[in-house]
């Protein structure tokens, strides 16, 4: 595999047979904005990247200096290991990067981080769950998300035990969180803010549920200067210990407080039940036209708010 990171060209596929890969994965190539490098599983097979050996921090994939325009479509990234660690990584100039009908889980630290020097990261439709928990108390996440224009779509994003589920912070502009189901924190849902030199500003969480984390749905922590231009609008928030939404720096617009229904929180099922606040009420400029399933948007009058329509 690594191999493939090293030599594939512009509009080129590498295929991955079924299997478990234990490397450390470092991609610095790049293709085109019209051609694009893509790393896929191969049809019908389940691939798993793991971490490599003999290191500090060892971490399934690492997007360096020069990663761009690439695709990774329908693998799963689990287990990496060490004292900061991440099972997907992006810093450098990394930007154009697609992670689609990906994995994300049971790393010791990070599920996903992105360092402020990157953009254009695109998360669509993944599964990013139960990572963290070695770290110290608080500071292990689902994703740890800085850089510009990133966009989260379509996933579910559930049970990080020593954090939040989605942290972006200290230093973002242009994110954008849509479609998303978020749960089971031991902190917040979302948190944005800031730190330093640097702030969170033009944020838009749109379409999401967040709900049942063990401090607020949604919220914002400025320890620097206070971001500007950021939105929450038609996310429908409950059941969170401390409160739903709380903070400065953020536009609340039409968002709703109420039960989702999922159909088992307790399985793991966050599919709504009939009458959910979440049908039939999404923003439809931010809805994105399957969910997680693949079932097409809108099933009823409207697209839903969350990773699933039903």
């Amino acid at each position: 595999m690594q191999k493939a990171l090293d030599t594939l060209q512009a509009g080129q596929i590498a295929y991955i047979r079924g299997g478990t890969y234990n490397h450390d994965l470092y991609l610095s190539r790049a293709g085109t904005a019209s051609d694009p490098i893509t790393i896929t599983n191969y049809p019908g097979e389940h691939v798993v990247l793991g971490p490599g050996a003999g290191q500090s921090d060892n971490m399934p994939l690492d997007l360096g200096n020069g990663a761009a325009y690439v695709r990774f479509h329908g693998l799963t990234f689990e287990g990496a290991n060490g004292l900061s660690t991440t099972n997907v990584y992006a810093d450098g100039n990394a930007h154009d990067i697609e992670l689609s009908a990906c994995e994300i889980t049971g790393s010791a630290r990070q599920g996903f981080f992105s360092e402020a020097s990157t953009r254009s990261i695109q998360i669509i439709g993944c599964n990013i769950h139960d990572n963290g928990g070695s770290g110290p108390t608080h500071l292990d996440h689902n994703v740890y998300m800085q850089g510009t224009g990133h966009v989260i779509v379509n996933s579910r994003i559930a049970n990080a035990p020593n954090g939040s589920d989605l942290q972006i912070y200290p230093s973002s502009d242009g994110v954008i969180i849509a479609d998303n189901t978020i749960v089971g924190a031991l902190l917040d849902g979302i948190i944005a803010g800031s730190d330093g030199g640097g702030t969170t500003s033009n944020l838009t969480l749109a379409n999401n549920v967040v709900a049942f984390n063990g401090r607020y749905g949604i919220a914002t922590w400025w320890g620097g200067a206070e971001g500007t231009g950021n939105l929450a609008t038609r996310n429908v928030v409950w059941g969170n210990v401390t409160g739903q939404m709380d903070g400065t720096g953020m536009d609340w617009v039409d968002d709703t407080i109420a039960d989702p229904l999922f159909v088992d929180l307790g399985l793991g099922n966050l599919h709504l039940l009939v009458g959910s606040p979440a049908i039939d009420t999404a923003k439809e400029e931010y809805s994105t036209p399957d969910d997680l399933d693949g079932t097409h948007r809108p099933q009823g009058l409207g697209p839903d708010v969350g990773a699933y329509e039903r």
